[in-house]
């Protein structure tokens, strides 16, 4: 139910890069999608909810650096900012909004539209791809190409209200490379020399994906980026031949069943499943870390069965399954993050190094403190 004209919303400011308008200025257009959505676009030199310009920013807050962490500027109107370039496109997402407390002075109603707003932000976000994926592939990449901020917003009356935030700074630890650690960095020298052309390339590969990860900023594309080098080392395991056996066992008992009871079918039901079955003969993922994972019996490793089995599973339900049931974004917390990254980093070393003897940091999870639930990621949300 809407409540005296309030909105709430969502936009994105991209800077159009090399990008503008043949026989005009700017271009303001609006419709709707999938129903109660109103889309604006802008471009032009004036985006309608200004504009937020940090300069000088790190990416990490580096223990003893005394420098400041960046100089933010708002200005309602963009052509007013520091910001080099002057052509925009803005593309805002609103809906009507649910009633607010009622007596509640206008201050109070101000926050609680833009707790609605934020509330929102993950239906939002779905429209602005939709439409900004659009504006991408049938116009040019380039104009959505460099995504400048993204801000929830309101309308109180005629009021406009907009949140904005600063970038994310990662607080780095203060570290010494001692004696014993030259002496260690000077023996895998040594380990290096004895590589093959074909080994250096498959562990280079591993690692590079790894650093990937770790540069990643974003919560989501670090949650899908650390796969990669699990999958990796995981493509040369392979299951014990008990595993198979009992596989074999299970194809035997359904073939049986098939022909007692497959009719006129028979025949092809049985090429049916001997082609499925043929599919699945391959060892799945949750099959190789469950092996790699008993083979080389780190600490913990039971509950690195069940982590990795519901990191997995989300993974899928995100790149693989397209289900409807799955969210279109997925909300990975901090603690999720780290116990997803201190699982892959360990078993990299253990397939590379042969131990687990990984570097050492505060953010790291105990292993041995954590129950399964918590291994497995309790805020990793998912519908299906």
């Amino acid at each position: 139910m809407a409540s005296n004209g309030n909105k709430i919303g969502l936009r994105r400011l991209f800077d159009a890069l090399g990008c503008s308008l043949s026989n005009r200025d700017e271009l303001n257009t609006s419709f709707a999608v999938a129903g109660p959505h109103h889309v604006q676009i802008y471009l032009g030199p004036k985006p309608l909810h200004g504009i937020q310009v940090v300069s000088d920013s790190q990416k990490y807050i580096v223990p003893g650096d005394v420098r400041p962490l960046g100089t933010f500027e708002i200005k309602s109107d963009a052509s007013e900012s520091s910001y080099p370039r002057s052509f925009f496109l803005e593309i805002s997402v609103s809906t009507d909004a649910d009633e607010t407390t009622p007596g509640a002075d206008a201050e109070a109603t101000r926050k609680e539209l833009l707790e609605q707003a934020r509330a929102k932000k993950t239906e939002f976000q779905g429209v602005i791809d939709l439409v900004s994926g659009m504006l991408g592939l049938r116009y040019h990449r380039q104009f959505v190409l460099e995504l400048l901020d993204e801000i929830p917003f309101a309308w109180h009356g005629v009021t406009p209200i907009r949140s904005h935030a600063g970038p994310v700074w990662e607080t780095l630890e203060e570290l010494a490379l001692n004696e014993n650690g030259i002496a260690q960095l000077e023996a895998h020298g040594r380990a290096l020399e004895g590589l093959s052309i074909e080994a250096s390339q498959k562990v280079g590969l591993i690692f590079h994906w790894l650093l990937r990860s770790w540069r990643e900023s974003d919560s989501l594309y670090r949650f899908v980026a650390l796969f990669i080098p699990l999958e990796a080392i995981l493509a040369g395991i392979k299951p014990s031949d008990d595993n198979k056996i009992e596989k074999r066992k299970r194809c035997h008992a359904i073939r049986k069943i098939i022909r007692s009871n497959g009719g006129d079918q028979r025949e092809e039901l049985l090429q049916y499943f001997d082609r499925v079955a043929q599919r699945g003969s391959y060892p799945t993922l949750d099959e190789r870390f469950v092996a790699l994972a008993e083979s080389a019996k780190l600490p913990g490793w039971e509950i690195d069965i069940q982590a990795f089995r519901q990191f997995h599973r989300t993974r899928n339900a995100l790149v693989h399954r397209g289900e409807k049931s799955a969210r279109h974004q997925l909300s990975v917390g901090e603690d999720e993050l780290r116990t997803l990254s201190d699982l892959v980093e360990r078993y990299v070393s253990y397939v590379v190094f042969g131990d687990a003897k990984v570097y050492q940091s505060r953010w790291r999870p105990d292993i041995h403190e954590m129950s399964a639930g918590d291994a497995a990621g309790r805020r990793v949300e998912t519908d299906g």
